[in-house]
């Protein structure tokens, strides 16, 4: 027996992965998950660094 061509089945799932797709947030943000933005952790260890230099310059 052999299948060709698209059937019910096949044509079921693509429609509802289009609406899962369509529906689904593009940002981790929406689901809950609060990642650190990247230029706050950047901002972070630029500051460390700064300090650092600065007390290692007045010792």
């Amino acid at each position: 027996m052999s299948v060709t061509g698209i059937n019910d089945q096949m044509r079921k799932y693509g429609e509802d992965m289009e609406v899962v797709y369509k529906n689904r947030p593009k940002h981790g943000k929406e689901y809950g998950i609060k990642r650190p933005d990247t230029r706050n952790i950047i901002a972070v260890f630029a500051g460390i660094f700064v300090i650092v230099v600065v007390i290692s310059q007045l010792m």
